[in-house]
């Protein structure tokens, strides 16, 4: 499942009863509510784009808000019927979850720091927004940590009820294997109470899914984590590279600037010595013509 955009909806689909992109009680539209969000060239929309990620980013804490509540309502369940139920919601919300965080959120940021370019503003919102997008992944794998062993201690003390002479060692490893039908065959085979140990079972069975569920989530939050810190590193070579530029731009620009000063001196020595010369010459040729004329007036010729 992917995500629209939901900005241009006056109605939220992550609203308390509109999740899934339908109204709680009503049968869900035909087709795909959400779509992937494209990366796109247009760095003019910065503002926009901003925007658009801060109100995703609401989105986002506003599910994960939700399934905190599912969560307690599921650990307070009784019965594999009840769980199952608040499951099919659970499961929803992480989904809603895990498709706003990788196909509209992780994209988006993406984009916006292509839209950053070298602008020092623009480097540091983005780089706030992804810190608050990272503030929220690890609110969640909390959430989902706190809730994976709350299920396994409830499961655990539930098979203890049809097998009350095993050890927490041995209730955990039946936990960890209630997966395999041969293991749960087993369980019921060797209660007294066999009517009670399939309905007890049944709920540890439907614990244990929602363990693998919330194991699978930790991996894909700590895999989005990662993705976050590469990106943002890539960001911050990018830059620095383009600051390096800068500064080897500039002392090509100084070194212009001192070879313009050494020529202006050269050029302003260049024309002292002309003149120099220049009325060198002149001297000589008044010495000359006072020389000649001496001569001629030592001679009688004028």
């Amino acid at each position: 499942m992917s995500y629209n955009n939901p900005y241009g909806n006056p109605q939220n689909p992550y609203s308390e009863n509109n999740y899934n992109g339908y109204t709680t009680g009503q049968q869900p539209a035909q087709g795909n509510p959400y779509e992937s969000y494209e990366l796109k060239g247009d760095t003019t929309s910065f503002f926009p784009q901003i925007q658009r990620l801060k109100d995703d980013l609401a989105d986002y804490n506003n599910l994960i808000d939700r399934l905190e509540r599912l969560q307690v309502k599921s650990l307070n369940a009784i019965g594999s019927d009840e769980i199952n139920s608040i499951q099919t919601q659970i499961d929803s919300t992480s989904n809603n979850l895990e498709d706003l965080q990788g196909n509209t959120i992780k994209p988006k940021l993406q984009q916006l720091y292509k839209s950053c370019g070298q602008d020092t503003d623009k480097q540091q919102q983005a780089q706030n927004l992804t810190q608050q997008f990272r503030t929220a992944i690890t609110r969640l794998a909390k959430i989902e940590d706190g809730y994976n062993q709350s299920n396994i201690d409830k499961a655990v003390d539930q098979y203890k009820i049809v097998n009350p002479q095993a050890t927490d060692n041995q209730a955990r490893d039946f936990v960890d294997q209630v997966g395999n039908q041969q293991v749960f065959d087993n369980a019921i085979a060797q209660s007294n109470r066999k009517g009670q140990a399939i309905t007890v079972l049944q709920e540890v069975q439907a614990r244990h899914q929602e363990v693998e569920r919330t194991e699978k989530l930790a991996a894909e939050l700590n895999q989005l984590f990662s993705e976050l810190q590469n990106l943002v590193f890539e960001q911050d070579e990018r830059f620095d590279s383009a600051i390096q530029n800068v500064h080897v731009a500039q002392d090509y620009l100084e070194r212009g600037d001192a070879n313009v000063i050494k020529a202006r001196d050269h050029a302003k020595k260049g024309r002292k010595w002309k003149w120099i010369i220049f009325w060198a010459i002149v001297i000589l040729i008044i010495v000359a013509v006072i020389i000649v004329l001496s001569v001629l007036h030592s001679t009688g010729a004028i």
